[in-house]
């Protein structure tokens, strides 16, 4: 299981790249968020299925992919992003538009010890290994979904471990963070991570 629901603001389209001669584009879509901030998501889509111009408000459903980037330093970097076909989404209970929320299952690759900040807040961050099986079935792509849950999600779960199955929900954050590189110059980066709201 990988589906993800979002809305929000399309900008900055662009080509994204090309396979076996169908082009694809990519954009950051700009989606309201719990606290008040914008999520910056980035989208990509097969160019012929994008029907939308720059700066409408859409409604998409997809699902959350990931790939290694490589760095001018020769570190690797996992990017996140959601692929989708612009499907347009169901509603919630009571009729309303969904603005984010995701569902996804696999197993734990990757995951830290509970972390306490100085505040009492209590989180635990992990990796989830995903596999998304396209066209037909014939084919497999691994995704890999950084997550964090906060409070007595995080102390109820810290005991899960490298090779549990969990199936979650929540929804699919963005922030900013300072990297400071090896010339002692700093870098203003963004990260994606999955916030969990609900784990079995």
């Amino acid at each position: 299981m990988n589906k993800i629901i979002l809305k929000g603001t399309i900008r900055d389209i662009q080509p994204s790249h090309v396979v076996k001669d169908t082009e694809y584009e990519k954009a950051d879509l700009l989606v309201p968020g719990k606290d008040g901030n914008e999520d910056l998501i980035t989208i990509k889509f097969k160019k012929y299925s994008n029907v939308y111009q720059e700066g409408q408000v859409i409604s998409l459903k997809g699902n959350i992919r990931s790939y290694s980037k490589k760095l001018e330093d020769g570190k690797s970097k996992v990017e996140v992003y959601v692929f989708t076909y612009f499907d347009i989404p169901e509603t919630d209970e009571e009729d309303r538009e969904i603005e984010n929320r995701l569902e996804v299952d696999g197993r734990i690759c990757k995951i830290d010890k509970l972390r306490t900040d100085k505040n009492g807040k209590d989180s635990l961050h992990f990796i989830l290994a995903n596999n998304i099986f396209v066209e037909g079935g014939a084919n497999k792509i691994d995704t890999y979904i950084p997550c964090v849950c906060f409070g007595e999600l995080a102390k109820q779960h810290q005991d899960l471990a490298v090779g549990d199955f969990v199936t979650l929900r929540g929804r699919l954050h963005s922030r900013t963070y300072k990297k400071y590189l090896d010339n002692e110059e700093m870098e203003i980066r963004m990260a994606h991570e999955a916030v969990i709201e609900y784990m079995e």
